[in-house]
């Protein structure tokens, strides 16, 4: 219900960003440990890596939305690519922007639905809980972020889902 009040308040202008230096490394990091021992007791293994140790460059954005994104990301791995048991999570830089991956080692998303993911209360095939509002409320976020929401599937491979937001020039 909540993530339906917020995407009926970001369509119709009410939805506002809290828009500040961020530590983008640090809020990603929270949410997968956050995360980790939740998958672990589901079987499911959470992987963390970045090219780096640490990233000093910081972007413009909201943390409490960036930690909406993340989380609603990786419950809908959990969700739906859980039975791969393993999720891959991985922050890079590349030309002037964050790039975040995140995959799941499930059965995937047909072709026939991957271009309809985005779109609220789209559900396709899956009987998964939720209510098929998470990914459109995530592509919205990025959008008012000015950053990008990409997914590519394999069947029986699984699902990379992949962020990218622009680092902040100050």
């Amino acid at each position: 219900v909540e993530e339906l009040l917020q995407f009926s308040r970001l369509e119709d202008g009410r939805f506002t960003l809290q828009v500040e230096d961020t530590d983008l490394q640090a809020e990603l990091e929270d949410a997968v440990y956050s995360y980790r021992e939740l998958f672990r007791q589901d079987g499911i293994a959470l992987e963390y890596s970045s090219d780096r140790a640490e990233y000093g460059e910081v972007i413009s954005g909201d943390p409490e939305r960036l930690k909406q994104v993340f989380c609603n990301l990786l419950d809908n791995a959990a969700k739906h690519g859980g039975s791969g048991k393993r999720i891959a999570v991985h922050l890079s830089q590349q030309e002037g922007e964050y790039v975040i991956t995140i995959r799941d080692f499930g059965p995937g998303i047909p072709e026939a639905e991957l271009p309809y993911v985005k779109q609220k209360f789209y559900k396709g095939s899956s009987k998964a809980r939720g209510s098929g509002i998470g990914l459109a409320l995530v592509d919205s976020i990025m959008t008012a972020l000015d950053g990008t929401l990409d997914l590519k599937s394999t069947l029986g491979r699984g699902t990379v889902v992949t962020l990218g937001l622009p680092v902040y020039k100050r």
